[in-house]
């Protein structure tokens, strides 16, 4: 700047040149700066979000806990015919007389939810013995975690409970047979709505027969004990 004779300051035009330019380089290299942390910054979203989406659905997808039944056993062979004999005998008794084959043959009179049953009864009945059977854990969809946990929970109950009532007396055949057909039905609903596979196994874990050639009672046992065997073997 200069002084002029009227004492008023004035912007020569040189130095206006040399300071405009020099705010239009400024400006453009922030302007640059900035465009450079842009693109950093969509660079590290690429990256990062298809980690955390991965991560948010695994920690979202419905998982089953798992569940692990007793099967009280009368006999254990290696011998079909015998195993056949037993199972016919487990049956006219009351029991399921299911032979479950995990390499050699166990003839399943019952299962139970606590050990603590299974092993009390396995202690007062000679020749008796039981065995752990687990359904792992697993990650399923809604559909399918809501299935299996029904089959575990309510559906079990259901059909252990009809068992105890009728070998008490305290319910017919007519009523403990509905409450079982009831239960089955509701697994039947459930289990359309899950993948292939275990929509397979569910469906045949519910299957109720009408007419059958042994009692109610040995025939609600034989159920239950099929579907929990099924499936721990196909799940």
């Amino acid at each position: 700047m200069r002084e002029d004779s009227s004492g008023v300051y004035i912007v020569s035009r040189r130095s206006a040149k040399r300071s405009y330019g020099g705010r239009r380089r400024g400006a453009v290299g922030a302007l640059v700066a900035v465009l450079l942390l842009l693109t950093a910054g969509i660079c590290a979203l690429v990256i990062i979000l298809p980690r955390l989406e991965q991560t948010g659905g695994e920690a979202s997808a419905p998982a089953f806990s798992g569940k692990s039944y007793y099967m009280l056993a009368t006999c254990e062979t290696d011998n079909y015919a015998e195993a056949t004999a037993a199972a016919q005998d487990a049956a006219m008794r009351g029991g399921a007389g299911y032979i479950y084959n995990d390499g050699k043959y166990h003839v399943v009179a019952a299962v139970y939810s606590r050990e603590a049953d299974a092993k009390t009864l396995a202690s007062v009945n000679p020749d008796s013995h039981y065995f752990e059977v687990r359904l792992a854990p697993s990650t399923l969809t809604d559909a399918e975690r809501d299935a299996l946990e029904y089959l575990t929970g309510d559906w079990f109950d259901a059909v252990y409970t009809a068992a105890t009532e009728l070998d008490r007396g305290n319910a017919t055949d007519a009523a403990a047979d509905y409450a079982v057909m009831k239960a089955c039905a509701e697994l039947s609903r459930r289990a359309e709505l899950c993948g292939e596979r275990l929509r397979r196994t569910l469906l045949s874990a519910s299957e109720y027969d009408t007419v059958r050639t042994r009692s109610t009672l040995s025939y609600i046992r034989y159920v239950t004990v099929r579907a929990i065997e099924s499936v721990v073997r196909n799940t």
